[in-house]
């Protein structure tokens, strides 16, 4: 009986050990990666012209701390990165690019992701939405650097546009 009960208390530990590491994996390291920040931030402009209009980007960071349903672990307060490149003439915005990446840069660390799109935004004539969700768990009211890479369609060329200090804000 007592061999059975430390069998059982070892199965016990085991999986709430893998469980936290699983959970450790989640959370994750933000890579760095100084070589990809140097290109980037060499490489990329506030303002990008393509099919002759002038596209900025503007950002939305935050990550949600409202309450929900259920124990806090359950809710993700991960960084989302909502983002829009504008044609700052305010015209209907060029469909001669692709965005393939996005980077969030804080410090030496640098976030990097596929954004989605989401086809039901409202998003007006002059402007394209794209959205990266789960990203770092950095503190909110820091600055970071966001860059996404573009490719013209008119050339084929890859360019990169940045909003530099960008906050990260808390919804509660």
């Amino acid at each position: 009986m007592k061999k059975k009960c430390i069998i059982a208390l070892l199965s016990i530990l085991t999986m709430a050990t893998n469980y936290a590491c699983q959970e450790d994996d989640l959370e994750g390291i933000i890579p760095t990666d100084p070589a990809l920040i140097e290109k980037l931030y060499e490489h990329s402009a506030d303002t990008l012209k393509i099919a002759s209009q002038q596209l900025t980007l503007e950002t939305e960071l935050y990550r949600n701390f409202t309450p929900g349903i259920g124990p806090i672990k359950e809710k993700n307060r991960r960084l989302i990165a909502p983002i829009w490149i504008v044609n700052t003439d305010s015209t209907v915005i060029t469909q001669e690019l692709t965005v393939s990446n996005l980077y969030v840069i804080h410090q030496h660390q640098i976030w990097t992701s596929e954004p989605g799109t989401n086809p039901e935004n409202s998003t007006p004539e002059y402007k394209s939405f794209f959205i990266s969700k789960d990203g770092p768990e950095w503190e909110t009211g820091i600055s970071v650097d966001v860059v996404i890479k573009i490719t013209d369609l008119t050339d084929n060329n890859e360019k990169y546009l940045i909003a530099r200090n960008q906050m990260i804000t808390k919804v509660q």
